[in-house]
This record gives C-alpha cells, sequence and structure tokens, in this order.
C-alpha cells in the first residue's frame, strides 16, 4: 500500500472485548515451516506492533483500537504468555483515568522502562507493573511510529503523515529520525524527504537501520544521512528485525509479506499471504517470527530459525 493511500480508512471495532485470549487455528499463509502458524486473536484490535522481552519472557502487542492518528485516548497494550498465549489483554488501557494512550505503535525497552511511541509524543511505562513514568514530547511530531533500542538511548520514527481531505493520509514534510538520550531529551538525528517515509528501525552493533513505508529501501543512518541503501522487491515496508546470522525480516504491506536478506543481496518472501503485516517481533527463545496483521487484528506465529 502506498503511503498516499495508507488508510485512514474506518477499521471496523469490535463490540466485546476478552480479558483473555486463546490459541486458534490460523489460515496458514504460506511461511518457511510447514506448519500452521499459531495465533493471538481474541482481545486485539488494530494491533500495530508486537515486542518480546526476554527478561520476563513475554510478549507486548500495541493496540491501536481505531485511527492511526486519532487522539481518542483508547489506545492499550496487552501482556501475552508465549507458552499459554493468553494473558492480560488490556494490560495499560488508554481509558484508565491515569493512563494517557491514543494510537500506540511502536516500543522498546531500557531497564525497567518500556517506551511507546503515540502521535506526537512517546510515552513510558513500567515494563514489570505497568504504571505510567511520564511522557517525551516530540517537537514538530506528527506521526510516530517505530522505536528501537541499544540499550541506552531509545531511537524513534516519524513517517511524515497528517490526516487529510478524504479520509486520506498526506505528507506532513516531518520524515525523519528521533534519539531520546537518557529517557528525558529527544533530538532530531536525521530528517528529509529522502527517508521516504521512515518507518521500522533496528539498532545493530550500535548502527540505525530504517525501512521505508514510502519506498521500498533498507538503509542505515550515519552522520544524518543515509548510506548502504539496499532496494527490496515492494514497498510499503513497516517492521524490521535483525536475527543473529546477519539477515534482516522486512514486514511488506505492498507485497502482503515478510521478507528475508541481507544488506546489499536479494531479499525473498519467507511468508506470504499475510494482510497488512505491521510491526514484527522476534521471540529469540523460540526462534519465532511474530506478525501482526493490522486490519484482521490478530497475531500470527511462524517458526523461522
Amino acid at each position: 500500500m502506498r503511503l498516499c493511500s495508507l488508510l485512514i480508512i474506518v477499521l471496523p471495532l469490535v463490540t466485546c472485548q476478552k480479558n483473555e485470549t486463546t490459541t486458534t487455528p490460523a489460515t496458514p499463509p504460506a511461511t518457511s515451516s510447514a506448519a500452521a502458524p499459531s495465533q493471538i486473536g481474541d482481545g486485539l484490535q488494530t494491533p500495530e506492533s508486537v515486542l518480546y522481552d526476554p527478561d520476563q519472557d513475554l510478549y507486548f502487542i500495541s493496540n491501536i483500537n481505531g485511527q492511526p492518528l486519532a487522539a481518542d485516548d483508547n489506545g492499550y497494550i496487552s501482556r501475552v504468555n508465549p507458552e499459554t498465549l493468553q494473558g492480560d489483554m488490556k494490560w495499560i488501557d488508554g481509558a484508565k483515568p491515569d493512563v494517557t494512550l491514543n494510537a500506540p505503535k511502536g516500543m522498546a525497552i531500557i531497564g525497567d522502562t518500556l517506551y511507546v511511541t503515540d502521535i506526537t509524543a512517546v510515552r513510558k511505562f513500567n515494563r514489570k507493573t505497568g504504571a505510567p513514568e511520564g511522557e517525551i514530547p516530540i517537537k514538530g511530531g506528527t506521526f510516530l511510529n517505530d522505536a528501537a533500542s541499544d540499550g541506552t538511548s531509545v531511537y524513534v520514527s516519524d513517517m511524515g503523515m497528517q490526516a487529510g481531505a478524504g479520509g486520506k493520509f498526506e505528507p506532513s514534510g516531518t520524515d525523519s529520525i528521533w534519539k531520546i538520550i537518557t529517557g528525558t531529551k529527544a533530538e532530531k538525528i536525521a530528517s528529509g524527504k529522502d527517508l521516504k517515509g521512515p518507518n521500522g528501525l533496528e539498532v545493530v552493533d550500535g548502527n540505525v537501520w530504517v525501512v521505508s513505508f514510502g519506498g521500498n529501501e533498507l538503509y542505515e543512518i550515519e552522520k544524518g544521512k543515509k548510506k548502504n541503501v539496499t532496494t527490496l522487491p515492494k514497498g510499503g515496508l513497516d517492521g524490521l528485525v535483525h536475527l543473529s546470522d546477519g539477515s534482516f525480516l522486512v514486514s511488506s504491506w505492498d507485497a502482503k509479506a515478510v521478507y528475508r536478506g541481507k544488506p546489499g543481496g536479494a531479499f525473498t518472501a519467507i511468508v506470504e499471504n499475510v494482510n497488512a503485516p505491521a510491526d514484527i517481533g522476534y521471540d529469540t527463545k523460540r526462534n519465532r517470527l511474530l506478525i501482526p496483521h493490522f486490519m484482521d487484528s490478530i497475531v500470527t506465529i511462524h517458526n523461522v530459525q
């Protein structure tokens, strides 16, 4: 899906949501594994991102629960057990009086703090209790999307979009990458139209890697500029995960697939027929690829070594 037409479609809302999710059979897309994937379904609404917390052995799932730019304070974060695929589906809930959460997207962890992007601010929560720990406004930001951590700082992408006429998105000109230092201050480290709607982020050996939703590029940021640009078969790139063998996993809305490859080399689809694959995660303990299906309100789980 091209950037100019990326939905603000009216997303169907679930009128009755459960507090527990169960493992249910999934319609298997083509994958690198012969086994059909498991899925998390009940209790999710417009899931945008999945993050594996290895220390607690948990999955965090951000749920927009509406429109990606609506400041409606009804977004929530689910906390799911990887073995049972059950959990507290509204663990952090914007509907609670002490929580502000509009349209949560990317997530990252430093210490005991969970950082969550939310339109124009990055919100902080205790990753063990879910208690709010403040927010970091991103001055001039319009569409904060992914987040990634190097263990010291958090990096955040602004896709550079805003709500336009006719229910579509239009460019805001704020395409940028931000760095949050010591959890309180944000500074812009790259910006410009050539970033092509930066979306998914990953930090590898201190280097920031990005995929573009408005294009089909994987690239590295160095001193505010793009380098090591690799072109993928199709665009609408969203999630980005780095594996131990040096390869990247990249989700593509245009291809309805997740690609795998290395910078400078070929990228091939390892999971196909996925409707609106958003910000993917990876369970390093079980070698699982975790795909949030933005439009279908499920997360599918695939074995990927």
